[in-house]
């Protein structure tokens, strides 16, 4: 089987939703996910060591050595790589009838994605507290944290799902409500910007991306290593410069979905 099957079996391609993840890691995936297949390594093993690697890179992550943020760098390259690798294996299982469709992999791989970046970050708080004694720096990981967990959507999700368990008839019922559930899955509308959106279109959701997932492991990623490489990072420290910035961001991005969110919620009956 060739490498351009092996794509159309195994990778989201007309339904890919991300940018970034289109033009980079999805060309570098697939060669980890056909060895996964060679040595018949499954979806859920491939999501369980992405896990594994996003746990260990938080050890280093604490650490200011230059062993430890290359490491903590590779591990964190490692993680999202395999966050890839989970899903394609598991199109590859489906689509060769090895097995069915079902959640329980896609919750675990849900699970793992929702609580590791932000941790990263948190680390990188106690990191720059190790080297400088900052105090603020492990409130402001705490805040970038929980900022990145978005954890408005997944409140009202909890509150609309908790509404239609106890009167199922709502969905057809209540327009308001039909109008959110739809709001709450983007996917659709990320999936026309990637390969139908104007130029305009494609540049807004780059920025957005940039700024926002995937774009953050990036960064991430590249402030790590520039730390690593740059001598005087004792004195002058990305990474500070990279907490400062997301805690802004991602705190002002958690205060207006709630705002949203509050509104939205107000049109259910």
């Amino acid at each position: 089987m060739t490498i351009s099957e092996y794509r159309k079996l195994c990778q989201k391609n007309e339904s890919e939703n991300y940018l970034l993840d289109k033009l980079i890691f999805r060309k570098i995936s697939i060669f980890i996910t056909i060895l996964f297949i060679k040595l018949k390594i499954t979806s859920n093993q491939a999501t369980f060591l992405s896990l594994l690697a996003a746990l260990a890179s938080l050890y280093f992550l604490a650490f200011n050595t230059r062993f430890a943020l290359i490491t903590a760098a590779f591990l964190i390259f490692s993680y999202y790589m395999l966050d890839h690798v989970d899903g394609e294996l598991a199109r590859f299982a489906i689509q060769t009838g090895a097995r069915q469709p079902n959640l329980k992999g896609h919750y675990f791989d849900v699970l793992v994605h929702r609580y590791s970046t932000n941790l990263m970050v948190f680390f990188i708080g106690i990191s720059i507290y190790n080297l400088y004694g900052y105090k603020l720096a492990v409130i402001l990981g705490f805040m970038a944290c929980i900022g990145i967990s978005s954890f408005p959507n997944v409140i009202a999700a909890q509150v609309i799902a908790g509404k239609i368990a106890n009167n199922k008839q709502l969905i057809f019922d209540d327009p308001a409500l039909a109008a959110i559930l739809a709001e709450l899955e983007t996917k659709k509308e990320q999936i026309h910007a990637v390969h139908h959106g104007s130029t305009v279109q494609k540049l807004k959701k780059l920025i957005i991306e940039s700024l926002f997932f995937p774009g953050h492991i990036i960064l991430l990623l590249l402030v790590l290593l520039a730390d690593a490489f740059w001598p005087g990072f004792a004195t002058f420290n990305l990474r500070l410069v990279f907490l400062l910035g997301f805690t802004l961001l991602y705190t002002v991005k958690t205060i207006i979905q709630s705002i949203i969110w509050i509104a939205k919620l107000k049109k259910i009956s």
